[in-house]
């Protein structure tokens, strides 16, 4: 009888290791995370054996047949980062498939309560590798743009920390869908999000008073605009006449300002943008704006808002790296470009959300 005992808790004990959410948005997860960390691999070694063989200043001769023997590596970075870059929405869309299969969660905040070490890293590495991995792409789009191809050692060295990030990203989405069992139940996210001592709502609190949503609001709205009215100054047909040290102080503070967004983004959502548009006064779950589809275009605003944000992130990125050298025109009309989507992006996420707040 004990034998018997034994051999059933051994089973379920095997049963409950192997385990795991399957469906078609783990099953896509896992296939890409895996191509992604064997390429990813292949791409950090032939990257390193890219950099030793590219020795001291070459001939223009010299580098173009160093770049058609690359060929290969640039082409497979340029899939696999692409595809990378799509794993982030993905990653939430598969968190949302998890919702019913966890007993208790009412949206993806119930989810992340299970391996939320895992959840909280990779909530945090998605958006870094999306930045870092578009910046790459688009500092190649002008390298490939000349004829000379002068910022190939940079991107080669630029692309040395973009693997690792790849890798880390990719081993960290398998650990997470092969740990990921629906074995516990979870409590709502109203036990965190709509505590009076919430996170969200204890800085915003100290700095402007117990009555702080429409002042966060008022100081969302003010550096969204004077963003997007750097980013038209930019693109002004003036903006070739200025000075100098007025272009890269308009830079320098879309830069800032971009930065500043990020955080004062995140906190008015919670606090104002998610119960104003849900018509939930008290209730500040990012969650389930985002994915219970209470309000259908929230995705898209805030979409709109990471693209604007990152592309003012890239013009920054590609001033860095493709200064003082051959590409400087390519790089201003990319720069251009990328500028327009920006103030696009930003300038879109903002009417949306104040047709949501008069309308509602």
């Amino acid at each position: 009888m004990a034998d018997h005992k034994g051999r059933c808790y051994l089973t379920l004990n095997c049963k409950q290791i192997f385990l795991m959410i399957i469906n078609i948005h783990t099953i896509i997860m896992l296939f890409v995370a895996f191509v992604s960390v064997a390429l990813g691999g292949y791409l950090l070694y032939a990257t390193i054996r890219a950099i030793l063989a590219f020795r001291g200043i070459l001939s223009s001769e010299t580098k173009a047949r160093f770049e058609r023997k690359g060929y290969l590596v640039f082409l497979v970075a340029c899939v696999i980062l692409f595809v990378r870059m799509l794993v982030w929405p993905w990653f939430y869309f598969m968190l949302q498939s998890f919702v019913p299969e966890i007993p208790g969660a009412m949206c993806m905040f119930g989810v992340t309560q299970i391996l939320p070490a895992t959840v909280t890293f990779l909530q945090i590495i998605k958006p870094i590798a999306f930045f870092f991995m578009g910046g790459w792409l688009l500092c190649y789009a002008v390298d490939k743009s000349v004829p000379t191809t002068p910022l190939m050692r940079r991107i080669l060295f630029y692309l040395l920390p973009v693997c690792v990030i790849l890798l880390v990203d990719g081993v960290a989405d398998i650990t997470y869908v092969l740990r990921m069992k629906p074995l516990m139940s979870v409590s709502c996210c109203a036990t965190f999000f709509d505590v009076p001592l919430r996170p969200s709502a204890m800085i915003p609190q100290s700095l402007f008073g117990q009555h702080f949503q429409n002042t966060l609001f008022f100081v969302y709205y003010v550096t969204n605009v004077i963003l997007i009215i750097l980013l038209f100054t930019s693109l002004s047909g003036k903006w070739i006449s200025l000075s100098k040290p007025i272009r890269v102080g308009v830079l320098c503070g879309q830069m800032v300002i971009g930065v500043v967004n990020i955080p004062v983004m995140l906190y008015t959502t919670i606090e104002y943008i998610a119960p104003k548009l849900m018509q939930l006064p008290y209730h500040h779950c990012i969650y389930c704006l985002m994915g219970n589809g209470m309000v259908i275009d929230a995705p898209i605003i805030f979409g709109l808002f990471v693209l604007g944000v990152f592309a003012v992130g890239w013009m920054g990125l590609l001033k860095l790296l493709c200064r003082h050298s051959d590409a400087t025109a390519k790089t201003e009309q990319l720069l251009l470009k990328i500028n327009s989507v920006a103030a696009f992006c930003l300038l879109a996420s903002l009417i949306m959300v104040t047709v949501h707040v008069i309308l509602v």
